[in-house]
């Protein structure tokens, strides 16, 4: 049996992961216009490196973009691969930064490498048979739904735009938890004290240049609560016949 191929490689547009509300939209699509054309040509002409078509930064703030990381956890000496993940935004204010990105390793599409001559989609197309067709996570969006194959790329991408968490974790993560007094799904973070996760959650709320001005769960949402045992039931040996 033979699985359906795509004959040419589809990738996600520029704002990914800038929300079509955010404040932000209007001075990323200004820095685009100015800056990323002269980004480019430095890479092409002083650097020598050519981006291949659709290679471009998922900009979320002047300056600062979404890029890829190959994720791989040693665990007892046994490596897993968890493939290419969303990073933090990052700063990528000029070639030379992005050049250095690139050399490191990282990507600037999950599916290709930045030299690769791929054509712009405004979303992802998969295969016939691929994981995506049954991913387990999926986010609603206007243009196309979301599909994530495991919980780490879910959680970056509800990291990278404020979206709620609205999965059970898988039960690794519920151990993880189990750990702290509070715990952050999206940040995938605990806390041992309340201080700590009101700091966490006021940073995510406030609006930028002093915080990120994303939508956050609450302190109490964040509370780990473990149920109560059941009480043993006694039996009542008092009755008479």
């Amino acid at each position: 049996m033979t699985t359906a191929t795509n004959d040419r490689i589809v990738v996600e547009s520029w704002d990914y992961y800038l929300d079509d509300d955010s404040p932000a939209r209007e001075h990323v699509e200004r820095y685009r216009e100015m800056q990323w054309p002269h980004m480019q040509k430095e890479l092409r002409s002083d650097l020598g490196y050519m981006l291949g078509m659709g290679q471009e930064p998922h900009w979320v703030e002047s300056g600062r973009a979404v890029l890829f990381h190959r994720v791989i956890i040693s665990d007892y000496g046994r490596e897993k691969d968890f493939g290419w993940q969303a990073t933090n935004p990052l700063p990528v204010g000029n070639a030379i930064q992005l050049l250095n990105y690139l050399r490191k390793g990282f990507r600037l599409r999950a599916s290709v490498d930045p030299l690769v001559d791929v054509e712009m989609s405004e979303t992802a197309e998969f295969a016939e048979g691929d994981d995506y067709a049954n991913a387990p996570y999926v986010v609603p969006a206007k243009k196309a739904d979301r599909k994530f194959i495991n919980w780490d790329a879910y959680r970056n991408y509800c990291q990278a735009r404020g979206v709620p968490i609205t999965y059970e974790p898988p039960k690794e993560i519920v151990e993880k938890m189990k750990e702290y007094d509070y715990f952050c799904l999206v940040h995938d973070h605990g806390f041992t004290s309340k201080r700590a996760v009101q700091n966490h959650r006021a940073y995510y709320v406030a609006p930028p240049p002093n915080g990120r001005g994303q939508n956050h769960a609450t302190v109490e949402q964040m509370e780990v609560k473990t149920p109560e045992p059941p009480k043993a039931r006694t039996k009542n040996n008092s009755r008479k016949r």
